[in-house]
């Protein structure tokens, strides 16, 4: 999920890089997103064409968001969103229930298996770097399955896990958080893995987990027998009526473990409950065998350097050892045409040496798909191009052996990639995607080729914002986009690309829905992995009415962000926090900056940012992490997504990386 993007800096130079695109998760409990490493000192800048993202007025955008990316050579700025639509405001009254218990108690969650608990909850772990956080289910040193929090506390920063008590997926006026007011006590197990870990122990309501905040309640130590955390399990008991005051007992939300003084450590969580009498707190649960691994899955990579295994026996060979090495048993191939052939854009026609390269892998028991992708893919001017080359795929096999023929034909379209996507144009955008993937596989079947698309993990999820799904009406059908696709195709590969399997913003929880769908349907999904480098960026949101010219109280802390128009272009400007005085037509970079533009300060529209989000790149992909943290994530999302039918296995994203990250040993 990358997009190339045209930035300058004020110095003229002209970068060009990567933006990753992801989806964010509402969180609370004391929890920001990350670090924020500040910009520079001066503007980022880059162009876009309002035209292109369906807008006439860019001075009547409500709500945006950009991404600072941090290149090699610097910062680089990219636009993601743009609409002139309001923030929405949720008015509904704050919800509760209380819970059923059973024998004086309410088990919120075992923590054994599943990533949701009996309220709908997810746990996930936060971060604010250089601290650092993981959260997952796995066993502890006597077998007994929990709640396991990793952590590397630094003297910056900090690190945990939160526990929701409510469903966060739900818009907030459809929230239902926790009445614990029949309850006397909140319990859970806990053990470290060494023992004298130091946690703190916090708590929020409605009111707190919306402000991303919680209330400390002391260190964990305080509320066990020992009066610390030890290498066996005991019982955290906390009485709700001794309460700080501030915290609303008929609407709890969130229960927080935060890692406290330079340490690194685990620690294991089990049972957490509710109990009407305090002297009858649930006991330990007893050990539990790990869920299986399920059965034998598939193994797939893309393969894009296609070009350069044609003309670089040696490479080819290399690569083709090392596929069979890690039992590779599909290959998603880069189309390319011969040399010096001229076709119109989009159109492929398979270069004939080809052939030898899938029999190869064909010998070593690889079935290969024809791969190709583009964003403008989606558009219905490069439609013809697209089934085009599908009907020359299916020439090359006719006139081909058997070992050298493609099984099927692969698009990587990525339509979100397109300027008003995430904006007005969605709706256009997403017609003319489905409608070539539809035609594109009744093409593919006609010549008995298989056809498989890759999506987003999100286009079945609620958005941050609005908290509705990406859905598109095609064939007179209102559906998240991922239902459709899966509906016109064989088989998808999902980009989950995160490094943790667990958590709401886990590996598991993001590929979920879709293999649910696909069971259902009787399609193939396989989950997708990201082991190429990512650079870190920054997601800056803004929103609001904006201010022209010159603004006269900036945010201190915040920055702002700019649009000036000038003919058929505009100007999207990134203004890191800065004096007000700096803001005035004296500034001379930014004067200059609008000058080249044949803008004035007083065209430039600007927003307060409201939100800052890093996302770190090994977030996204395994990279730097090494052959270890792949090998884990992969085998906890095994066990969970196994249950279902449709789970095809995983694709590594992208044979080049994927190799250099597992021979050469990475930390």
């Amino acid at each position: 999920m990358s997009i190339r993007a045209r930035s300058r800096t004020l110095a003229g130079g002209r970068l060009e890089a990567a933006a990753i695109l992801v989806l964010t998760l509402p969180l609370s409990g004391a929890i920001a997103t990350g670090h924020f490493r500040p910009a520079q000192e001066t503007p980022i800048w880059t162009t876009i064409e309002p035209a292109d993202w369906g807008l006439e007025d860019l001075a009547r955008i409500q709500r945006g968001q950009i991404g600072l990316i941090d290149a090699p050579d610097g910062l680089q700025l990219a636009v993601y969103r743009l609409s002139d639509l309001p923030q929405p405001v949720f008015r509904g009254g704050v919800r509760s229930e209380a819970p059923t218990f059973s024998d004086g108690s309410f088990v919120v969650a075992e923590f054994s298996d599943g990533i949701r608990n009996q309220l709908n909850g997810f746990f996930n772990g936060f971060e604010q770097a250089p601290s650092r956080a993981r959260a997952s289910l796995a066993a502890a040193p006597d077998g007994r399955r929990g709640l396991r929090l990793s952590y590397a506390r630094e003297e910056r920063g900090f690190c945990g896990v939160w526990v929701h008590l409510f469903d966060g997926t739900r818009p907030p006026d459809e929230r239902v958080y926790l009445d614990a007011r029949t309850a006397s006590t909140l319990s859970f197990w806990v053990r470290g893995a060494q023992g004298g870990e130091r946690v703190l122990l916090k708590l929020a309501d409605e009111r707190w987990e919306r402000l991303g905040d919680a209330v400390d309640l002391g260190e964990l130590g305080d509320f066990l027998p020992s009066g610390q955390v030890e290498a066996e399990w005991q019982q955290a008991v906390v009485r709700l009526d001794s309460l700080p005051d501030g915290i609303a007992i008929g609407r709890l939300a969130s229960v927080v473990l935060e890692g406290i003084a330079p340490a690194r450590a685990e620690v294991f969580v089990s049972r957490l409950a509710l109990s009407q009498a305090p002297q009858r707190p649930p006991p330990l649960p007893d050990p539990s065998p790990a869920p299986g691994l399920g059965g034998a899955s598939s193994r797939a990579t893309w393969i894009w350097n296609t070009a350069e295994l044609l003309d670089d026996p040696g490479r080819r060979d290399g690569l083709l050892r090392f596929l069979a090495s890690r039992e590779i048993d599909t290959a998603f191939l880069q189309l390319v045409s011969a040399p010096g052939e001229t076709l119109p854009e989009g159109e492929i026609d398979p270069d004939p040496r080809i052939r030898r390269l899938i029999a190869r892998l064909h010998e070593l028991g690889i079935e290969t798909y024809a791969l190709d992708g583009y964003k403008r893919y989606a558009l219905p001017q490069y439609h013809p191009a697209v089934l085009s080359t599908i009907r020359n795929v299916a020439r090359y096999n006719a006139e081909s052996d058997e070992a050298e023929r493609f099984v099927g034909v692969r698009y990587d379209i990525e339509p979100y990639l397109l300027p008003g996507f995430h904006g007005p144009r969605r709706a256009w955008i997403l017609s003319g995607y489905l409608a070539i993937l539809a035609r594109g596989s009744d093409v593919a079947r006609e010549s008995g080729l298989r056809f498989g698309a890759d999506i987003p993990f999100w286009y079945d999820a609620p958005d941050e914002v609005a908290f509705q799904k990406v859905t598109a009406d095609f064939r007179g059908r209102e559906r998240p986009v991922s239902e459709h696709v899966i509906d016109l195709v064989d088989d998808i590969a999902i980009m989950d690309y995160r490094t943790v399997a667990y958590g709401a913003d886990g590996i598991i929880r993001h590929a979920q829905g879709e293999l649910e769908y696909a069971t259902q349907v009787g399609k193939r999904a396989y989950v997708a992995l990201e082991t190429g480098e990512l650079p870190d960026e920054t997601l800056i949101e803004f929103g609001g009415e904006p201010v022209w010219g010159t603004p006269l109280d900036p945010p201190a802390e915040r920055g702002l962000v700019g649009l000036a128009t000038a003919g058929d272009s505009a100007l999207v400007i990134w203004q890191p926090a800065r004096p007000a005085a700096d803001f005035s037509s004296s500034e001379p970079m930014l004067t200059e900056l609008l000058s080249r533009f044949g803008a004035e300060p007083a065209d430039v529209s600007w927003w307060p940012v409201t939100r800052r989000i890093a996302v770190p790149g090994d977030k996204l992909s395994f990279a730097s992490l090494g052959p270890q943290p792949l090998q884990q994530a992969m085998d906890e999302t095994a066990r969970e997504l196994s249950r279902q039918q449709s789970f095809a296995g995983f694709a590594f994203h992208y044979s080049e990386s994927y190799r250099a990250l597992l021979e050469d040993g990475s930390p």
